[in-house]
């Protein structure tokens, strides 16, 4: 027999939602992101003539490619943040979020001061799983101003990095190093061309760096290419250019997206950057090197 419970007032406040408040909502929840002009028309004019219901809106979200990338993305860091460092993922055919975050979330566990960089243009629930691990300090740094909850927001350049040595523990960087000193007015961002950007930024990063500090960096690699707004470079240049920064590679691992979807791959020599993003990605868990290096450029010590 089944149970018999009153009305919730929660389900009555939404089905009294009117038809723009409830879309707008539906989106927000479902896509995480507001709902454009042309859906939110399309959606009041058929709600208002009968042609399609509340719940025919929410099936048509859940039933989406959209909604499909976004429920990879949620279970790849669901499963990060319950079983620490991840190798070895899978995603369906897609962008390389699905692998890059989990990859990088695994490794974040711990740490108590936490620098994200490149966070304004970050996956909504990434950034809500990095508020959520507990640091406690958590900084966001971008040239591009915006609101985190959660997290500490500095408008900043990552090649001149407004933080004293050894400010953190540990440093994220999601496909953000290979943007640096390209043409970046794809984010609404001006800067200068700087053919040492990449160099820079990643010695900021060391310098920033304790010096039992980790950086976890995702870059797009495969074939060498350059995209005006970002570079792809080869495996064993990202490594060089990492160990030239004076970074010692502790776990790297690289994968490549294939017909069935994304998977480790050790071979990712001439992958492509396609339409939908990287055909390849390196993911390496960085660590300033112990001895014999010097201190790379990047920034006046005692900042």
């Amino acid at each position: 027999m089944n149970s018999i419970r009153p009305v919730d007032p929660r389900a009555v406040d939404v089905a009294a939602l009117s038809d723009d408040e409830f879309v707008e909502r539906a989106y927000l929840t479902l896509l995480r992101r507001p709902v454009d002009d042309k859906a939110l028309a399309r959606a009041r004019t058929r709600l208002a003539d009968g042609t399609l219901s509340r719940e025919a809106i929410l099936a048509e979200l859940t039933g989406s490619e959209e909604f499909a990338r976004l429920r990879a993305v949620d279970d790849a860091i669901a499963a990060a943040l319950a079983g620490g460092p991840q190798r070895g993922l899978t995603a369906p055919p897609g962008d390389e979020r699905p692998i890059e975050i989990p990859w990088a979330l695994g490794r974040a566990r711990g740490a108590k001061r936490v620098l994200d960089a490149g966070s304004a243009f970050a996956e909504p629930a990434y950034l809500a799983a990095l508020a959520a691990l507990g640091a406690d300090e958590l900084v966001a740094v971008d040239l591009a101003p915006v609101e985190i909850p959660g997290l500490r927001a500095v408008v900043a350049d990552l090649r001149d990095l407004p933080f004293h040595d050894g400010s953190f523990d540990l440093a994220l960087c999601i496909s953000t190093i290979e943007h640096v000193g390209f043409d970046n007015s794809i984010y609404g961002i001006e800067a200068e061309r700087d053919d040492d950007g990449i160099a820079r930024a990643l010695g900021e990063l060391r310098r920033v760096l304790a010096p039992d500090g980790r950086l976890v960096v995702t870059v797009p690699t495969g074939a060498h290419e350059e995209h005006g707004w970002f570079v792809q470079l080869e495996p064993d240049d990202w490594r060089a250019r990492f160990a030239a920064a004076g970074f010692d590679t502790t776990d790297e691992e690289t994968y490549a997206l294939g017909p069935e979807g994304w998977a480790a791959a050790e071979d990712v020599a001439g992958a492509r950057y396609r339409e939908q993003g990287a055909g390849a990605v390196l993911c390496a868990e960085l660590t300033p090197e112990r001895a014999g290096g010097s201190r790379p450029a990047g920034g006046a010590p005692g900042r």
